[in-house]
């Protein structure tokens, strides 16, 4: 018998988006159960290879928006870029999860620091600024080095850049005219950590171990845990990350992305309205995946317990590393199905045992 505002076995689940990330919730999602719908402009999208049904239209193309939200029980997204219309037009035929509220915060580095700050939580020191003069003047207050980074979709690296000296600013700053920026206070961190987090329907919160993680080039290679931090500094991360989905009214999986100083300061660098990248150690790490949360959130079933119970290394397979994967023991691989090999596309991920 289902509770209350739980779906039953065979509910169809729309999932707006058909990368790794839908492809994964789909599995967790038949694993469960249930059936899914992927919409994605692109025909041959990794999750399309993974589901029961397929819808293959642009986001703002509301006729088959509404047939799509007509054919599912409840509707989730894998990534942030979605425009902001297209889940306003979904919230009004299907329950959508996360909230139309936290993808618009998130999708806008400004109203995400912005609402940080409302809440009280601490990010890097920054400024908005959308014109060179702007611009020049916010770098002066907060002082170089700066990093200067697009307001609104950036991912991967893409649309930001470090400046170090005084004559890198006209040939960088030359690269954002008109477009809304924020320059944050460069800072010396000693590592970067993430939590990934979730909150059910009831309120319920279950947060897994954070994960170090190293990126080169703004890409994410590796994730591992248990991060080098103390325990208080990762029960700290934890109780702001549940302070911030609190304070969103949240349903889902939320990946948050930190900042740990040298000073054992704790900063929000970004945070991700969706399943994350370096949350796939909890694939093999923990009984209960990501994965399997967030399925279980956004369906009104019952959250469970994200204890870790090994250590794991996440690594990324970019670009022609598919070609070289060596199936060594201990180590779980996880291939995405994508169509073409492009220099430093996540292809797929290993996690190891460690």
């Amino acid at each position: 018998m289902t509770k209350k505002n739980e779906l039953p076995f065979g509910s169809i689940i729309g999932i707006l988006g058909g990368g790794q990330l839908g492809r994964m919730l789909s599995l967790s999602a038949s694993q469960l159960g249930f059936k899914t719908h992927i919409y994605d402009p692109d025909i041959n999208a990794p999750a399309k290879q993974v589901t029961n049904l397929s819808s293959t239209f642009e986001y703002d193309d509301f006729k088959n928006l509404e047939n799509f939200a007509n054919k599912v029980d409840v509707i989730t997204y894998e990534f942030e870029n979605i425009p902001l219309e297209t889940i306003k037009f979904c919230q009004n035929l299907k329950s959508v999860y996360p909230n139309y509220k936290s993808l618009g915060i998130c999708q806008d580095r400004i109203t995400e620091k912005n609402f940080l700050k409302s809440i009280g939580v601490e990010t890097v020191k920054f400024e908005m600024a959308s014109s060179y003069e702007e611009i020049k003047i916010a770098i002066e207050n907060i002082g170089l080095p700066v990093v200067i980074k697009t307001s609104r979709f950036g991912y991967d690296g893409k649309g930001q850049k470090v400046i170090y000296k005084k004559e890198e600013i006209e040939k960088i700053v030359s690269e954002f005219i008109d477009v809304q920026v924020v320059i944050e206070k460069f800072i010396e961190f000693e590592l970067e950590i993430s939590v990934i987090i979730c909150r059910d329907m009831s309120g319920k919160i279950s947060a897994y171990d954070p994960s170090e993680n190293i990126h080169k080039n703004g890409i994410l290679v590796e994730s591992k845990v248990p991060a080098n931090i103390s325990f208080s500094t990762s029960s700290d991360a934890i109780i702001l990350a549940s302070k911030i989905v609190r304070n969103l009214n949240y349903i889902g999986v939320m990946g948050i992305e930190f900042f740990i100083t040298k000073e054992k300061k704790i900063l929000v660098n970004e945070m991700a309205p969706r399943v994350h990248n370096s949350g796939h150690w909890t694939q093999t790490g923990c009984i209960i995946s990501q994965f399997e949360q967030h399925i279980r959130a956004i369906t009104g079933t019952p959250i469970g317990d994200g204890r870790r119970h090994s250590n794991v290394l996440m690594k990324n397979i970019l670009g022609n590393q598919i070609f070289d994967i060596n199936y060594e023991n201990e180590k779980s691989i996880n291939i995405y199905g994508k169509d073409k090999v492009k220099n430093n596309r996540k292809m797929g991920h290993v996690n190891i045992i460690k």
